[in-house]
């Protein structure tokens, strides 16, 4: 097979978040990076006395753990807006969607995820740095 010409950068992601998962606020303007973590599937092994190799069956996957890291503004289409409020509600329920290569590619989503940390801003005062915060949800899959 020959190798690709075809690589994507993130350069032109957009990302959308939401609190009820019809009316999204897009933060790509804030954000700066999207991770994605978990969704193992879990393997199942068993030796047994008769047999040199185990008995291995499929599992459940894990909860997947998307982080949002961003440019903390304190402008009213911050990030931190939405998420704080959702932080607030006791569920704490978040949806979010993106697509690396921009609205004509590939769209990753989370059901109502569970919004683990809201991201409060932190820093230090010399350095000069952007304030950055970040979000996490965790949710059961991506479609």
């Amino acid at each position: 097979m020959s190798q690709t010409t075809n690589g994507l950068a993130f350069t032109s992601a957009v990302v959308y978040i939401s609190a009820d998962g019809s009316s999204w606020t897009e933060v790509s303007g804030h954000g700066a990076s999207i991770a994605v973590e978990g969704g193992e599937r879990a393997v199942g092994k068993q030796n047994t006395f008769d047999g040199d190799v185990p008995i291995i069956k499929a599992g459940d996957r894990d909860s997947v753990r998307v982080t949002c890291r961003y440019v903390y503004t304190e402008e009213t289409d911050d990030p931190f807006d939405v998420v704080r409020t959702q932080h607030e509600t006791v569920g704490g329920a978040l949806h979010v969607q993106w697509a690396p290569a921009g609205t004509s590619g590939w769209w990753y989503k989370t059901g109502a995820g569970i919004l683990k940390k809201p991201g409060y801003p932190g820093g230090e005062a010399g350095s000069g740095e952007l304030i950055m915060s970040e979000f996490v949800v965790e949710c059961a899959e991506l479609t």
